[in-house]
C-alpha cells in the first residue's frame, strides 16, 4: 500500500514538472529567450507593463495587484462621475488617467472620457481660453490612447473628428481655430507622438497648422493602419470620405476668415482632386464586384444596355405572362386598374399602383416562357441583369450617404473666379457694416448678387445647403440697408424663389440630387447651360408657387395663406412645412 502511494506522489510530481517546463518556456522574457507569451504581448499591444504607474498606496493599486483590475476600474469610474457632477474637474480629468492606465486596452474607455472632456467638461467654463484648453484634455486623452493601442485605427479616426470637427465646427470656432493656429506646444506634442503638425500638408494660408488639415493627417493615420488589414468598424464609403471633406471644410474655413483669391482656389482644386480619388476608390460591393462611386454612368449605361437586349429577347412572352397574372388579381382591383387615370379615386390609385406591381413579369418568368433554344440565354440575361440592378442600386445609394454629387460639383463650382469674387465681394461689404459705411456696403452687396446669379445659373446646386443660406443673409442685410423693396427686377429674384420653396421642404425630395447631376455636355468647354432657362427650372417655380399661392377662398375660420410680399425671402407658409426664421443680420 505504501509502495503504491509513494509512486503516486512520484508520478503526480514528475507531471508538475513536466507542466512548469513548457510555461518556464513560454514566459521567458524576449530578450535572451524564447518568450513566446510576451513576444505575443508586445506584437498585439496587450501587455499591462504602465500598470506600475498607479499611485502605489491608493486602494485601486492593491485591488489591481489582487488580480481584481475590473472592480478598481469600477470604483474609480464612479469616483470619476462624482468629480464631474460636483465640478471637481482637476481629480475627474486625473482619475480618468488612472483608470486608463488600469484598463488601457479597453478601447471605450479612452472614447467615452475623451468626450467627457472636449463636449461636456469644457462648455462649463465662461471663457473660450478655459474651454479649448479642455477640448485639448480630450484630444490628448486620445493620443495618449493610440500609445496603447498602436493597433487600433480607430482611436486615430477620432482624433482626426476631435481636432477637425470639434474645433471647426464649435460656435467658437473662430477663437478656436486661432488658438490652434498660434498653439506651438501642442504642435510639438503632436509631433512627439508621431503626427508631423507642422508638415506642408498641415499648413494654412498663413503657413501655420490649420485645425482642419491637422484633423485629415489623423485620419489618414488610420487610413494606413486600415490598409495593412486592421479591421476598422466603420463602412469604407464614410470611412475614406473624412479626409477629402476636411480638405472642404478647410477651404470653406478661410474663406470665410477672408481669403479669398488664388490660395483659395488651389485648396478647392486639391479638395476637387481628392474627392475625384475617393470616387475612384474600390469599395465594398455587390458580391464578388467593388463599387467605385464615379462608376454610376457607366453603371446606368450597362444597366440599360442589358435591360434592351433582355427586352428585346422577351418581347414576344411578355403580354402572355402579364395576362396570365392578371388572372389572378380580384375582380375589384382589375377595375380600378383599367380605369383612365383622370377618373380614379385617390385609393383607386393606390390599388392601381399595387395592381400594376403584382402583374409585373419577373426576369424568371418570362425567361422561362421562351423557346427552349433561346431560355438559356434569357436566363443568363436575366442574372447579369439582376447583378447590374444591384450594382447601380448600391452605388447610388452610397453616393447619397456621402453627397458624393454635390461636393464634386461644388468643389468645381469654388475654383472658378466668379464665386471667388461673389465671396470676397459679399465678405467685403459685410466688413463695410461694421464701419458704418453704408453705400460702399450696398455697392459691394450688389456687385456680388450679379455673380452670384451667374454662379447660380451654371452650378445650381451651390443654391442648396449653406451657400445658398449665407446668400439669403446677405440679401436680407442689403434689404435692409437699402430700404427697398426686391421685386421681379433683382438679379436674385429667381435664387429667392427657388430657396422659399427649398426651405419649406416644397420641392421633391432628392431636389439636392437631381441639381447636383445637371450639368450640360458643354459645362467642361466653359460654357455651361443656363439653368434658369431650362424645363427644370421651370417645374420648381411652379411647384413652389403652387405650394404658396392660394386657390380657393377658406372656410369660415381658416387662415387665408398670404403671398410673400416682395422682397421677402418667406411668405406665410403652413405651420409644420414652415422654415426656421433667418438669424439676426447683424454681425
Amino acid at each position: 500500500m505504501n509502495n503504491r502511494s509513494l509512486t503516486r506522489k512520484i508520478l503526480y510530481i514528475l507531471l508538475i514538472v513536466g507542466l512548469l517546463l513548457p510555461l518556464f518556456y513560454l514566459g521567458r522574457p524576449p530578450i535572451g529567450g524564447s518568450g513566446k507569451i510576451a513576444e505575443l504581448r508586445s506584437r498585439y499591444s496587450i501587455g499591462q507593463a504602465d500598470l506600475g504607474k498607479l499611485d502605489p498606496t491608493s486602494e485601486s493599486m492593491k485591488l489591481a495587484t489582487l488580480g481584481m483590475r475590473g472592480i478598481a476600474s469600477t470604483i474609480l469610474w464612479l469616483r470619476a462621475d462624482y468629480f464631474k457632477e460636483e465640478k471637481y474637474f482637476d481629480r475627474f480629468s486625473a482619475t480618468l488617467n488612472q483608470i486608463a492606465l488600469l484598463q488601457p486596452h479597453f478601447i471605450s474607455v479612452w472614447q467615452h472620457q475623451a468626450h467627457n472632456l472636449s463636449y461636456n467638461v469644457s462648455p462649463e467654463f465662461e471663457d473660450y481660453r478655459q474651454r479649448y484648453e479642455w477640448v485639448k484634455k480630450g484630444i490628448d486623452y486620445l493620443v495618449k490612447g493610440t500609445k496603447f493601442n498602436t493597433r487600433k485605427p480607430i482611436l486615430q479616426y477620432e482624433l482626426g473628428h476631435y481636432v477637425g470637427n470639434k474645433l471647426g465646427k464649435a460656435d467658437e470656432k473662430l477663437q478656436y481655430r486661432d488658438l490652434f493656429r498660434n498653439d506651438k506646444e501642442f504642435h510639438k506634442y503632436f509631433v512627439e507622438e508621431g503626427l508631423n503638425a507642422v508638415s506642408d500638408d498641415s499648413l494654412g494660408p498663413d503657413r501655420k497648422p490649420d485645425n482642419w488639415l491637422v484633423g485629415k493627417q489623423w485620419f489618414e493615420e488610420a487610413y494606413k493602419l486600415v490598409q495593412e488589414g486592421i479591421p476598422i468598424k466603420k463602412s469604407a464609403h464614410l470611412l475614406y470620405s473624412y479626409a477629402p471633406l476636411w480638405q472642404m471644410y478647410h477651404g470653406e474655413a478661410i474663406e470665410d476668415e477672408g481669403v479669398l483669391d488664388e490660395r483659395a482656389k488651389f485648396v478647392w482644386e486639391k479638395a476637387g482632386r481628392e474627392w475625384k480619388e475617393f470616387g475612384n476608390r474600390e469599395l465594398g460591393g455587390t458580391g464578388s464586384v467593388a463599387v467605385t462611386l464615379r462608376s454610376l454612368e457607366i453603371a446606368k449605361q450597362s444597366l440599360i444596355d442589358l435591360k434592351t437586349k433582355f427586352e428585346g429577347l422577351t418581347q414576344s412572352v411578355r403580354d402572355k405572362v402579364t395576362e396570365s397574372k392578371k388572372t389572378k388579381v380580384p375582380e375589384a382591383k382589375l377595375a380600378a386598374f383599367d380605369k383612365a387615370d383622370a377618373d380614379r379615386s385617390v385609393q383607386e390609385r393606390m390599388t392601381a399602383s399595387e395592381v400594376a406591381m403584382l402583374i409585373e413579369p419577373t426576369y424568371q418568368e418570362l425567361a422561362s416562357e421562351l423557346p427552349r433554344e433561346q431560355r438559356g440565354e434569357a436566363l443568363e440575361l436575366a442574372t447579369d441583369l439582376r447583378g447590374a440592378e444591384e450594382y447601380y442600386r448600391t452605388t447610388n445609394s452610397l453616393r447619397d450617404q456621402v453627397n458624393y454629387s454635390y461636393w464634386e460639383v461644388r468643389a468645381l463650382a469654388e475654383q472658378q473666379q466668379m464665386m471667388v469674387d461673389a465671396r470676397r465681394l459679399m465678405f467685403e461689404a459685410n466688413q463695410l457694416i461694421d464701419v458704418a459705411d453704408i453705400k460702399g456696403s450696398v455697392e459691394k452687396f450688389e456687385g456680388s448678387f450679379v455673380r452670384w446669379d451667374k454662379v447660380f445659373r451654371y452650378y445650381p446646386v451651390v443654391m442648396t445647403e449653406d451657400v445658398g443660406g449665407e446668400v439669403l443673409k446677405a440679401i436680407e442685410r442689403y434689404r435692409k440697408l437699402s430700404d427697398e423693396e426686391l421685386d421681379d427686377r433683382f438679379v436674385l429674384y429667381e435664387f429667392m424663389r427657388f430657396r422659399r420653396g427649398y426651405d419649406a421642404d416644397y420641392l421633391d425630395f432628392n431636389v439636392e440630387q437631381t441639381l447636383s447631376n445637371w450639368k450640360s455636355a458643354a459645362l467642361d468647354l466653359g460654357t455651361p447651360e443656363d439653368f434658369f432657362s431650362t424645363d427644370l427650372s421651370e417645374a420648381y417655380k411652379k411647384a413652389v408657387d403652387k405650394k404658396t399661392q392660394p386657390t380657393e377662398e377658406p372656410s369660415p375660420g381658416e387662415t387665408k395663406p398670404v403671398e410673400a410680399p416682395e422682397g421677402q425671402v418667406g411668405g406665410q407658409i403652413p405651420s409644420g412645412n414652415r422654415p426656421p426664421p433667418l438669424e439676426n443680420p447683424g454681425r
